[in-house]
């Protein structure tokens, strides 16, 4: 069956506000990506980073930022490119020395999701990642440095909607093989390297319906499992039951379901 497009809501095509940082983080940075839901465009999971990397801010005079997308290509090649624009006011040395730091990486931006009214989107993935270029005026007009990033190819990635972690805070780091979900700690947990297999357990859980919490194998001689466990104080759910093994960077995503108590259902896993 076709699904109909309909107008979302009233006011739709009103122009959305963004927030004056826009969020980012180098794709290199990244080690661990969400899984790309069946419609193919929402993200399911948090981003895992490297040790010592995460998101960080990248200011840009608000009105002056802009997201657009545009299909081209060839009737055996059709795709579309995303790009992002903004002004970063002034011609400081910390200014200067970002643009010749990063100028030419890849990045991903995420944008929008001002007063929580909407979802977070994205733009820029591990194939297809958005590429920096700038240019710069200090005349009578003003001061101003223009950050664009954009895809370099005819891509199929699109814009995609998040609702995952985007804190600046290294994950949460757990010791032994009992685990606390608590809101406050964020929602990405960095399990330990054991010499001694165990089975992990949840003993509590803070986090809201819906949300999706990530751990983040630590390896060592013998990891730690993670079982399909219907009892418990906060029940796991695998799928298919298929027991999950901490190797050092792998990543499980769970969704919390909040019933008659909480549970923890597979999102995706890597």
């Amino acid at each position: 069956m076709r699904t109909d497009l309909k107008k979302s809501r009233n006011n739709a095509g009103t122009p959305t506000p963004k927030k004056a940082n826009a969020i980012a983080a180098l794709v290199d940075d990244i080690v661990s990506w969400p899984s790309v839901a069946e419609d193919g465009v929402t993200l399911i999971g948090n981003f895992v980073f490297k040790p010592g990397t995460n998101f960080f801010r990248i200011y840009m005079t608000s009105p002056t930022q802009a997201a657009s997308f545009e299909s081209s290509g060839n009737p055996d090649g059709r795709g579309a490119m995303n790009k992002y624009v903004g002004e970063h006011p002034g011609t400081t040395k910390e200014a200067i020395s970002f643009i010749k730091r990063f100028m030419g990486e890849g990045f991903v931006i995420i944008y929008g999701g001002c007063g929580g009214e909407e979802e977070m989107k994205v733009m820029g993935s591990e194939c297809h990642p958005m590429v920096l270029t700038v240019s710069g005026k200090d005349d009578k007009d003003g001061n101003v440095n223009t950050l664009t990033f954009d895809h370099e190819q005819i891509n199929r990635d699109f814009i995609k909607f998040y609702n995952g972690d985007v804190s600046f805070a290294e994950p949460k780091s757990v010791v032994g093989k009992d685990v606390t979900l608590a809101k406050v700690d964020g929602p990405v947990y960095q399990l330990p390297a054991t010499a001694v297999t165990g089975d992990l357990t949840f003993t509590a859980s803070n986090f809201d319906h819906d949300q999706i919490v990530t751990l983040i194998g630590g390896g060592g001689d013998a990891p730690l499992v993670l079982k399909n466990t219907p009892t418990g104080a906060v029940p796991v759910m695998l799928k298919e039951a298929i027991n999950w093994i901490a190797l050092k960077d792998s990543v499980i995503n769970l969704r919390v379901i909040k019933a008659e108590k909480t549970y923890l259902v597979e999102a995706s896993r890597k």
